[in-house]
């Protein structure tokens, strides 16, 4: 958030502890949370959350439940980033139920360093580990996940139990090809 120029202010409380806030720069009278967005707000928050604990020297791990709420995708892709460089140091774990998020994280990770976890909400309960939906994997592994497994096992069910117990399958790899 280059464009937001903010201040650390130190406020001294009690004797031995000091606080600090952020002020606009050249803004006197109003707070931040008067004049900027929430998304703005979210951004200059967390910026200041990673300056602060990543100046020391320490390998913590850092843990963000969907860190990009409330940002614009200019914010979204610059807190991309900072969380892919900041993984080449410390483990990074991300909750989100945004793709949007994922696909960027699976974008800007060239490596397959990145791990997913897909966690779903079943009948019986909710925190079920299971398959990463299709739309939030990488594009390649994901198509030959389908010419070398998936219509392999399509033919065998079509040759093994004919077309009435093919046709579900059938329909679906359409259907996944589509969304690739």
């Amino acid at each position: 958030a280059g464009k937001i120029k903010v201040e650390l202010v130190k406020e001294r409380a009690a004797k031995g502890t000091v606080t600090h806030s952020l002020k606009l720069k050249g803004i006197n009278d109003y707070k931040p949370s008067d004049i900027l967005s929430e998304g703005e707000h979210r951004i200059i928050a967390l910026a200041s959350f990673l300056a602060d604990v990543t100046g020391g020297n320490n390998n913590n791990p850092f843990i963000f439940d969907d860190p990009i709420s409330s940002l614009d995708q200019q914010f979204e892709e610059k807190t991309v980033e900072r969380l892919v460089e900041l993984s080449q140091t410390r483990q990074v774990i991300v909750f989100t139920h945004r793709l949007s998020l994922l696909g960027q994280l699976n974008e800007k990770c060239n490596t397959n360093a990145i791990q997913i976890i897909g966690i779903r909400n079943e009948n019986w309960g909710a925190g079920e580990i299971g398959e990463t939906p299709l739309f939030a994997k990488k594009t390649i592994p994901a198509l030959n996940n389908i010419k070398n497994d998936r219509i392999a096992k399509a033919r065998k069910i079509f040759n093994e139990q004919g077309s009435e117990a093919y046709y579900p399958f059938g329909k679906a790899l359409c259907s996944d090809i589509r969304i690739l």
